[in-house]
Order: C-alpha cells, then structure tokens, then sequence
C-alpha cells in the first residue's frame, strides 16, 4: 500500500488494510487497495452482504395511495388500447407508460427501507393485481393468443365428450397434461360460466397464487422480507411474466404450483421437531404429482431443483438425518411423478421438443463459430425495426440484469452463509455451511440466464431462450434482489437512491414485455397476416362458426390462423403436421393441383380445404402461414392467389363458401370415380359465393 507521507497513521493504514475502510477515510488515500474494493463490489466478505433490518410497525402504509395510482394508470392503459383499434400511433408507447406508472411508484416504495413488512406484501399485491387487469384489457371479451386457443380446443373437447385425453391436433400433448383443462371444466360447469370467463378466474387466482407463493419462500431462504419483496418485484421483469404466463396455457397453472411444490419443501425443512413436518410433506407430494399432470417442463425443471437441493442437503454441515431423508425422498418422488405420468399417457413430448432443441442448439452452434445469426435483433420476420426506444430499453434491461447478477452472484452464496462474521469461501472448511440449500440452487439457476439470452438470437431456439428465461429468473430473482439490498441501497435511508432502483426495475420490466411482444402487445385497428393475436377477427370467426352450423363436424386443411378458429369457434377436425405428419400446405400453395397434391390431401383425409386470400397480402408476421416446415419458412414474397384459387378449375371440387376473401372448397371427392352431379340439399340458407373465376383479389 502507497499513502501520501504524513497524511495517515499506521493505525489508520492497517484499518485499511483489514476491510474496515470500504468507502474512504478523513484523510486522503493516493493509490487505493483495488483489489479490496472489487471485494467489496462482488460480495466477497461477510459485512458486504448484510441487510439491515426495518423497524417499523406492521402498517399498510402508503399502499392505499398507490392502489389510486394504478387505478389511474390502468384508465390510461384501457384508453390506450382502445386507441390501438382505431389506428392512433401513440397507442403503444402510451401502454407501455400506464405499465411504468402501475410498477415505478411502488417499487420505489418497496425498496425503500421505512416500508413495513405487511405494506410490501400489499404493494406486490397490488402491483400483481393492476398488471393481471393489463391482460385483460387487452383482451378483454374472447381468447386472442395462439396458444390459448390449443388448450381451449381441450376445454371444449372434456366439456362436450366427458372425459379426458382426446386427441387435440393443434397440440397432440395438450390432453395428456390436463390440470388447467379440469379447473376450468369444473367451473363451467359449477358456475355455468363461459370458458373464456371461467379461464380468466383461474389465471388470476394462479397469478396471485404465484406471487404470494415467491414472497413467502424468498422470505424463508433469506429471513428477509425487504429481499424478498425486491425479489418478486424483479420476477415481474421476467419476459413471460406479463402477457405469456397469464395466457389461458398448462404453465401459466404449472409455475404457480412449482412455486407452491418449493414453498411446502422449504416450510417442511424448517419444521422445528421432525414429526411436525411429515403433514407438509404429504402436501408436498400431492402438488408434486398435481405438477407432473400439469405441464411436462415445468415439471422437469421442479425435478431438477429438488435434486439439487436433495444433494446440498446432504453436503450441508449441520443437516440433521431426518432433513436429509425428507429431501431424498421429495427429490425421489419428483423423479418418479413425470417419468410414471408419461409412461400412463403416452407422452409425445420428445417429438416436438427435440427437434426445436436440436435446431436452436445447432443455430447457436453456427452462432458461435461463424459469428452470425439466423434473427436479426429487433427486426421482425416481416422486416420491419423495432422504434429506437424499444430497442435501448430492451438492451438496457438485459444489461441492468448482467449488472444486478454481477454483484449478487459471489454475494448472495456469501449471505446465505450461517457465520455472521466469515465468508463461506474462505477457508475452505466452512464452505458447506450455508443455511438453505434451496438458495444455493437458485442461485446456481442463474447460470443458465446467459444461456437463454444466446438462445433468443437464433430463430429456431427463440422459444427455447424464452421458457428458460422465465424459470432462470426464480433465480436470478432472489440474486439480483440481494445485490438490491446490500450493495446498491445499502444503508440509506433517502428516497433518490430507492426511486433510481425502482427506475431500473421498470425498465427490466418493461424491457422484458418488449422482447417478448414488442409493438404487437395490443391489438392493431386492421388484420395482419399470420400474426397470431393480430391476425384474430371477426371475419374469421364468423366464417369458422358458419362451418359448425351448416357444415357440422368435418376434416379440414387450413392455415395457421383459420385452423385454430376452426378448431374452436368451428368445432371442426383440422389436419396438423403434429398429428398425422402430412403437410398439406404443400397442397394449398402448389400452382397446380397435381397428382402429389392429391394423393396429400387424400392420405390425409382431408375433406374440406381453407384459403384466406388474405395471405397474398404481405408476408406472415411470425415467420410461417402453415405449420412451419422448411418450405413454409423459405417465403421471400407473399403467396399467389392464382396457387390458392387453383381448386376453381378442378372438376371434381365444389366451392362451399365464398365471403369474399375465405373461400372454403369441398376436396372430399378427390381421388374417386367422377359420377353425375347429384343436387344436394337445400338447408335453407343459400350458399355464399361471389362467382370469383380468375385468380386474382381485388
């Protein structure tokens, strides 16, 4: 160490020299000890990672107040996308304000230390409230996301037919995982309710579920409610938290209850006699087996936590023989429910799974060795750039959470040590003495958030960097909230150092909306192509519900789009690569039906064929129109209407429906005997045709 000759004494020097001066002395240092104050930035020491505690009484505080204030918000937010119907371009930037509105304010509030324990749990509430009503004003009358429509089909199908596991096309695995499907089955029919409203009931019960379930198990893990409270408030930054996990979708139901699973095995380790645990851990075997009927990776990924934290337990010093048995026997139980549920049913999940996961791991691959990506950042499939702002929020969120991760990472292990007064990685034998295993886990879960960020650069691992994203962040939840409290906060006690952190958990909120649905999060004033919730209207469902009243119960071939409002609003059978592996868009979108193109539509058995002419108007917004083979993602131009019309020449099909744009054909006499035309029928209601001849649409 180098001071300037007579400015400090040796006693003042050694104090330096042992930690006891981590920001400055009264006198002045020329060349400072850097490698203490890299110490004191990742957390290596014990007295870096202490969180004072609140004194305050149990009040509810200034919560009233901000429940006005998202009240206000959620107003704007409603005029906002009421906005976005009518094509006002401000529509999106000022939802996206109502979200800020709804969450600065009161995480300022809950990082700020005065806040009572009982007001923090009430501002998560309240947040977690106002950002659930976001949902539904932006869908507020019918389900308009892609896959809420493949688990509605299975809602429909237990509804009408009475039992479970029947064959769902649009997602083959969706019957075999059915917890969400007999909730909301049992409500319907309790309550006589739509499925729609019923569903809504459930994902909020399961969204305040989820967040109650965090707040008591990162205050079991950390004996903090301050960290814990921070925690929940950076979950919500997760990409899914807002839109996708509030989705009418098996893991919407299926966090909540891992939320649940880890909760009941924390509550049952901290039991003080070994006999007052074994009720918990009775409940904890019944979600574990409620989540393995649920939804398949969330499943895997509770199997993985409670084996991890099975094996610190068993490394830990101090675990007594019956907390080691206990997480043996959960982590043993957690391995057995999934592997024997999927041996009853039949799980196809490796069929769709694995190829996803081979091509994004093979995308990154390419990614790593040639430098270049297969996704442009911030562009769409259709080409268009993300606004400026969204892009620099989005990159500043992703860095605001590196940053958080950084200084909590080596912190977090640090202050989940049982010596208050000695770091546990140093000496090394006190590096097993930790106080929950289930923190050490978690903490290790953070590793994999890189992992996704390179995922969501390829195309074809975008969804897979998306899932583990959102189960990371229980991870890096608890370790950024712990970097929050101890070393960005630390002592003080002013509002402009909260309201800064409140500032940057908004921005990795709404940075992490922005990646996930960006300028489509509301619903745009005209139709889209293939763009999923923004290709949902009316002319759609209108012709999906005249093929139930005139047509009955058929077999169709259909785009991405029609074929979900058929399955639904239709109740027709809609032929999937999923389900038979026959890829009739290869039939739709041929110049010429030909001798292939028959014998396709004829082995799969396809009665009926969907052409929206509307396809012919731009490119799809998510990459594909049919079901995303290689031809289908190769579309450089958008499709020919005279390739789509092709069917008006063939002798032996009949065109059905006509409204103009959605023209459906009857195929079923393809491949058999021409005979005389027999007059059908009359239903009472004439055909609706507008005698189009040509291929073109005007």
């Amino acid at each position: 160490m180098t001071v300037v000759k007579g400015r400090t004494s040796p006693d003042e020097q050694k104090a330096y020299q042992d930690g006891a001066y981590r920001h400055g002395y009264a006198g002045s240092v020329a060349i400072p000890r850097v490698d203490l104050w890299i110490a004191a930035f990742l957390g290596l020491r014990r007295q870096d990672s202490a969180v004072g505690g609140v004194a305050d009484p149990s009040s509810l505080g200034m919560s009233p107040v901000f429940a006005f204030l998202c009240s206000c918000a959620l107003v704007v937010a409603a005029l906002a996308a009421n906005a976005s119907r009518l094509g006002e371009g401000w529509a999106v930037p000022t939802f996206y304000c109502a979200i800020a509105v709804i969450v600065l304010p009161a995480a300022a509030r809950i990082i700020h230390p005065r806040a009572s324990r009982l007001e923090r749990l009430a501002l998560i509430v309240i947040v977690t409230s106002a950002l659930f009503v976001v949902r539904v004003i932006r869908a507020p009358v019918a389900f308009i996301d892609h896959d809420e429509f493949l688990h509605w089909a299975t809602v429909n199908d237990i509804l009408e037919a009475g039992r479970l596991f029947l064959p769902n096309p649009l997602l083959p695995v969706s019957p075999l995982y059915p917890g969400l499907e007999l909730i909301t089955s049992a409500l319907v029919n309790l309550s006589g309710l739509s499925v729609f409203a019923a569903g809504l009931i459930v994902l909020a019960t399961a969204r305040m579920m989820l967040m109650l379930a965090l707040f008591l198990l990162f205050e079991k893990i950390t004996d903090s409610a301050p960290i814990a409270s921070i925690a929940c408030l950076i979950y919500m930054g997760s990409s899914t938290f807002l839109l996708f996990d509030v989705h009418y979708s098996y893991e919407s139901l299926a966090i909540p209850m891992l939320a649940a699973v880890l909760l009941a095995s924390e509550s049952q380790r901290m039991e003080p006699s070994d006999a007052a645990g074994w009720p918990t851990v009775v409940a904890t075997v019944v979600l574990i087996l409620a989540l393995a009927a649920t939804h398949h990776l969330t499943s895997y990924f509770c199997t993985a936590l409670l084996c991890g934290t099975a094996v610190m337990e068993c490394l830990r010093q101090g675990a007594s023989a019956m907390q080691k048995r206990r997480a043996i026997l959960l982590a043993s139980i957690a391995v057995i429910a999934p592997v024997a549920w999927s041996r009853i049913v039949g799980n196809p999940t490796g069929s769709y799974i694995l190829p996803v996961l081979e091509g994004g791991i093979h995308e990154v691959a390419q990614l790593v060795s040639s430098s270049t990506s297969t996704r442009k950042l911030f562009v769409s499939d259709t080409g268009a750039l993300a606004p400026a702002w969204q892009r620099y929020l989005t990159m500043a969120g992703v860095a605001l959470i590196c940053l958080g991760l950084l200084t909590g990472f080596l912190r977090s292990l640090v202050f989940n040590g049982q010596h208050r007064n000695a770091s546990i990685l140093w000496p090394p034998t006190r590096w097993r003495l930790w106080r929950s295993s289930l923190l050490q886990i978690l903490v290790l879960v953070t590793l994999a958030y890189p992992v996704s960020i390179i995922f969501r650069l390829t195309r074809s691992g975008w969804e897979i960097g998306n899932r583990i994203g959102s189960l990371s962040f229980l991870g890096v939840a608890i370790v950024v909230a712990v970097a929050v409290a101890a070393f960005w906060h630390g002592t003080s006690r002013g509002w402009l150092r909260a309201t800064a952190l409140a500032a940057a958990a908004t921005t990795v909120l709404i940075a992490g909306v922005i990646s996930s649905e960006g300028p489509r999060i509301l619903v745009p004033a005209g139709y889209e192509v293939s763009a999923d919730s923004s290709s949902i209207e009316p002319m759609g469902i209108s012709a999906a519900r005249w093929t139930r009243r005139w047509l009955g119960g058929q077999h169709f071939a259909a785009d991405r789009i029609n074929r979900l409002l058929l399955s639904t609003y239709g109740r027709q059978r809609v032929s999937t690569t999923l389900e038979s592996g026959q890829d009739t868009s290869m039939a739709i979108t041929a110049a010429d039906l030909g001798p292939m193109e028959r014998k396709l539509l004829i082995d799969s058995g396809v009665g009926f064929v969907m052409v929206d002419l509307r396809l012919t108007t731009g490119l799809p917004g998510v990459g594909v129109y049919f079901d995303g083979g290689a031809q289908d993602r190769n579309h450089t131009v958008p499709l020919q209407s005279s390739s789509l019309l092709k069917f008006n020449s063939e002798p032996d099909v009949d065109r059905t429906f006509d409204n103009g744009f959605m023209v459906i054909f009857d195929v079923g006499r393809l491949g058999k005997a021409l005979q005389p035309a027999v007059p059908r029928k009359r239903t009472g209601e004439p055909v609706q045709s507008l005698e189009r001849t040509d291929g073109d649409l005007q």
